[in-house]
């Protein structure tokens, strides 16, 4: 296979900058996006993503840091495979100044120097074990699991109101725009009907062989390979849904990054893999001591530590010094991301 270069993409914030502050203290009022604390909290883990990074995937080709303006105080800007970018540096004017994580991740194809083939992570995704190039791409397309589902049903509360449920439902509906399941499936059978599925995911299909629309996917809150062609693709397809989910904050029906995902099953580039390979948790006192387990002894590729509006801020501070305890046992080495402590 012709050499391919991968790079990785994340995101982070700093909620206690004060410029930042003040640019949300200004838009905040007007809005009726999403505004709850777990968006833009900080559990003070994001250095050993790095080290995580540097000690599992020394063969990545650049890692590209997107913040707001603000890096962190100990980044080493001089290293040479980290690339910063600003939110300025490749959206819109018109989208600035935005909190709404959805309209940062959706043109991330438009970072310069970006390779075709990425690898994009939130700031609270780590690796916990070795990975390979081969575990995100392979034949040029990127690895992963088509396995659909009909029970994504919606669910609302007080508090947390829709969640992320309608952005899928929309995500859906943009695909069936343009994909019909038939077409997709008749193309390459193999990937519809694979292994890689299990025997839930096969039995899925076998119940969808009649659905002419896609229904819906499982969806895996892990770091996800991309194509960036395929962002061009979708934005060129579907400009002025893709530009009015740009808002300021994060509203309920708009696209979020899924829809890139889905537009590579629904075309069949993709390569079709088992993905049960990453741990998901969301953090709260109870599941702490499992989350130390997972972490120490490198069960999974990779685990995600989601924050949540339904963990209470007594709770975040615990959990936030205990994860930097853990963390700092399983990475106490230095990466060369950061600068050197004297």
């Amino acid at each position: 296979m012709k050499e391919q270069y991968i790079d990785f993409v994340v995101t982070w914030l700093d909620p206690n900058d004060p410029e930042w502050q003040k640019s949300y203290a200004k838009y905040s009022p007007s809005s009726k996006g999403d505004m709850s604390k777990a968006r833009f909290r900080d559990m003070k883990i994001f250095r050993y993503w790095f080290r995580a990074v540097e000690q599992y995937a020394p063969w990545v080709r650049k890692v590209f840091l997107i913040t707001n303006g603000k890096f962190p105080d100990w980044i080493n800007k001089e290293c040479q495979k980290l690339e910063l970018v600003k939110h300025e540096d490749y959206m819109p004017q018109s989208c600035l100044p935005t909190f709404n994580s959805c309209a940062i991740e959706l043109h991330m194809h438009k970072i310069k120097g970006l390779s075709e083939h990425f690898v994009y992570f939130n700031d609270d995704m780590i690796l916990n074990a070795p990975v390979e190039p081969d575990y995100y791409f392979k034949n040029g397309l990127p690895c992963d699991m088509n396995k659909e589902t009909c029970y994504n049903v919606p669910i609302y509360t007080e508090k947390d109101r829709f969640g992320i449920y309608m952005s899928m439902m929309a995500n859906i509906g943009i695909i069936n725009r343009h994909f019909r399941r038939w077409d997709t499936v008749r193309q390459s059978p193999r990937r519809w009907f694979g292994p890689h599925l299990g025997l839930r995911g096969l039995l899925m299909s076998g119940m969808l062989s009649r659905q002419r629309l896609f229904v819906g996917f499982s969806n895996y809150h892990t770091e996800q390979a991309f194509l960036k062609t395929i962002f061009d693709e979708v934005w060129e397809k579907e400009p002025d849904f893709m530009s009015a989910s740009c808002s300021r904050f994060r509203e309920e029906v708009i696209a979020n990054p899924y829809i890139f995902r889905y537009w590579q099953l629904a075309s069949n580039r993709f390569y079709p893999q088992k993905k049960d390979s990453h741990f998901f948790f969301l953090t709260e006192r109870g599941a702490m001591d499992q989350i130390e387990r997972t972490i120490l002894q490198s069960e999974g590729t990779s685990i995600c530590l989601n924050d949540t509006s339904l963990c209470s801020d007594s709770d975040y501070e615990y959990i936030k010094d205990r994860l930097q305890h853990i963390l700092d046992k399983k990475y106490p080495k230095q990466s060369s991301f950061e600068l050197p402590r004297h």
